[in-house]
């Protein structure tokens, strides 16, 4: 069963204060998931893309961890300007 073309997961891992690779929630994840959410509305795309909420996924350093499929492209430092 198709049901998207695209899935956008962002990464929302949140990991105690002070940890030494830091994550992506601190730097602004759930804002970006949800400004995902609202231009994919916005641009009448909800049935066929869709913004995930996504644990970990092992990229932290680069700051918010973007990755979409199927294309499998990976985006770090992701911003609210971008």
């Amino acid at each position: 069963m198709k049901r998207f073309d695209k899935h956008i997961f962002v990464c929302e891992n949140k990991r105690p204060d002070g940890h030494p690779r830091g994550c992506c929630c601190d730097k602004g994840s759930k804002e970006v998931r949800a400004l995902f959410k609202k231009r994919i509305e916005e641009l009448g795309l909800k049935s066929k893309v869709r913004a995930n909420a996504a644990g970990c996924l092992d990229a932290c350093k680069f700051g918010v961890t973007v990755l979409v499929y199927p294309e499998q492209i990976w985006y770090g430092g992701v911003t609210l300007n971008d």
